[in-house]
């Protein structure tokens, strides 16, 4: 669906959705939560959701919300880009929704969260670039999952609701059923956890974004705080 032409070339669209949740509605990073607490998780993840956005905004693609409820299409914090539900089901339906919802409007089609604030422009470059090839990429979480998926043809539904989700299993699960092999990304970690919170500092980008600075400081800020008080 190539529909921008610049002398004489055919300049290939590209979607990307961005997954989220509306706090005034869902519970965000609940396992996050446990560990650091429900006031700790929702600073996470404005931040983070602040930084990813940043990140897509520096791309030459048209970028979207993928908002998980359906009265949170619309809320004010979802302003930047234009908003779409997600629909309902598992996750591998919602996701399977917005994809194809997506390719009906662009070449190539780009799906992230809001949990992985450290992704790059170069990473997603990187994405955008790997659909040229082939007809799939994915970028692999650290926790055994994936923080980025990327394609160019139609996928069944039943690709997405056979892949068990939130395992270690899960990216691993979802590449054997694929028609085709993804072209691979560098890893990086999902926030999921406590625990995730440390490799963060190293997966930044060098040439950060202002969202990305604030989210690093956060976290080295708790890091100071826990050190006086432990």
């Amino acid at each position: 669906m190539a529909d921008v032409k610049i002398n004489g070339t055919e300049i290939m669209s590209t979607g990307v959705a961005i997954f989220v949740k509306t706090p005034t509605l869902s519970p965000v990073k609940t396992r996050l939560a446990a560990g650091i607490g429900d006031a700790a998780a929702q600073a996470f993840y404005d931040h983070s959701v602040k930084a990813v956005a940043e990140t897509v905004k520096a791309l030459d693609v048209t970028a979207y919300w993928a908002v998980a409820e359906e009265d949170g299409v619309g809320d004010p914090l979802w302003q930047d880009f234009p908003n779409l539900h997600t629909g309902d089901g598992c996750l591998g339906a919602r996701q399977h929704h917005i994809y194809e919802t997506l390719l009906q409007k662009h070449d190539r089609v780009v799906l992230i969260g809001a949990d992985a604030p450290q992704i790059s422009t170069e990473i997603m470059e990187r994405a955008v670039i790997a659909l040229d090839m082939h007809d799939f990429t994915i970028g692999p979480a650290r926790d055994g999952g994936y923080y980025l998926f990327g394609g160019r043809v139609s996928t069944d539904l039943k690709i997405w609701t056979s892949v068990p989700w939130s395992t270690s299993m899960t990216r691993e699960r979802l590449e054997a059923v694929l028609p085709s092999r993804p072209a691979a990304l560098p890893m990086l970690t999902d926030v999921d956890r406590e625990d995730d919170l440390q490799y963060i500092g190293d997966e930044m980008p060098a040439d950060m974004n202002a969202g990305q600075v604030h989210l690093l400081e956060w976290i080295e800020g708790r890091g100071r705080c826990i050190a006086r008080h432990g």
